[in-house]
């Protein structure tokens, strides 16, 4: 099934900004900022550091998948029992993601923008957006975030630079006054969720067609998403300052709001709002993606599309249940989602890829049948 679809390394390079960043914008600040207040760029920028090489690790492991894929290599190589239990773990994150996702999108939205406007209405036409994405395919789906990439860069760009006359550097003060566990703490958070969730891409990686440049292009696409994020944590502590940042659930959005040039100027949320939408969106039906398709290779089916629209359903009904409201989700944020992102992004890839290279090494090394 991947093989029938295509994408070039350029595409995936394009889709590993949007997975890489994604809902970032909007969890990254508070999180890191909560663990270590006005030091969270010092916790994001080793983060970053510590994330490249989870990145770079998640890249070789998907290279030795081949052009079969995370699933099938999991029923070759682990067996029918074990393989389909490692590769239905990995499904259930991904079907998990998408509807953390699209309630992340919802209570945004309901909370800053449309506080009339039910969840479901908002969770409908997430959806119906993700089963229509899904049923187009990955081609589609990585051309689409080709076209909207320059508008997200100028969107960014332009936060970016009107929030600088906002800039207090004193607001980083006193540097390194978090304790060594607080920064340790914030540092993996700052390199977890964003680097750790990048396993999705080992799903789409068998549909890229293979360019001696796919390394360097992977590396920059992740390097540029890190240090996306990692701008808009020291965007917050430079503006709001470390309690602040902590404090607010949508601290990125807050920031918009502080744009003023010459009382001209003003309330640009809209402009963030527009970039963690679109973010998000992306990153969600990059893992709506990776069920479906999972699912259809897990249970030998001859096409993912048909599988779209109940996905949708109950990613539709998860998004309810998920969580009960935002103060909830935060705490499930801080406790929970990490270990898991840890098991999936990162432990397994690393006992898959020796386990792999052993049996792989095992098969070299027996003598050829006379």
């Amino acid at each position: 099934m991947a093989a029938e679809e295509r994408i070039s390394t350029r595409q995936l390079a394009t889709l590993l900004i949007y997975a890489t960043i994604g809902d970032m914008l909007l969890v990254l600040p508070p999180v890191i900022a909560g663990a270590t207040k006005q030091d969270a760029w010092i916790a994001s920028l080793l983060g970053l550091i510590v994330g490249l090489a989870i990145a770079s690790i998640l890249f070789l492991f998907g290279k030795m998948l081949g052009d079969k894929g995370l699933i099938e290599q999991n029923r070759m190589m682990l067996g029918s029992l074990a393989g389909g239990i490692v590769s239905v773990l990995y499904l259930l994150y991904f079907l998990l993601n998408s509807a953390v996702m699209v309630r992340e999108t919802a209570d945004f939205l309901t909370t800053v923008l449309f506080p009339e406007t039910p969840l479901r209405a908002i969770h409908g036409l997430a959806v119906i957006v993700l089963v229509f994405g899904v049923k187009a395919g990955i081609q589609s789906i990585a051309r689409t975030g080709e076209v909207f990439l320059p508008i997200f860069g100028f969107l960014y760009m332009a936060l970016v630079l009107l929030l600088l006359p906002q800039v207090q550097s004193e607001r980083l003060h006193p540097i390194m006054a978090a304790s060594y566990p607080e920064l340790l703490r914030g540092t993996m958070m700052a390199a977890i969720y964003p680097f750790c969730e990048l396993c999705v891409i080992l799903m789409i990686m068998p549909s890229v067609t293979k360019r001696k440049h796919m390394a360097r292009d992977y590396g920059i696409a992740v390097a540029i998403g890190g240090l996306c994020s990692f701008a808009i944590v020291l965007l917050s502590i430079l503006v709001l300052g470390g309690t602040m940042t902590a404090h607010y659930n949508y601290p990125a959005y807050i920031l918009s709001g502080k744009i003023s040039i010459g009382h001209f100027v003003e309330r640009l949320e809209a402009i963030l709002a527009v970039n963690l939408i679109l973010l998000t969106f992306m990153k969600t039906v990059m893992y709506f993606y990776a069920f479906v398709l999972g699912t259809a290779q897990l249970f030998k089916l001859g096409d993912y599309r048909p599988l779209a629209f109940p996905t949708g359903m109950i990613v539709f009904g998860l998004a309810f249940i998920i969580w009960p409201n935002v103060v909830y989700y935060k705490d499930f944020l801080f406790e929970y989602w990490a270990d898991a992102d840890v098991v999936v992004g990162l432990l397994l890839p690393l006992a898959l890829a020796g386990l792999y290279k052993w049996k792989a090494g095992t098969k070299r090394g027996k003598p050829a049948k006379a």
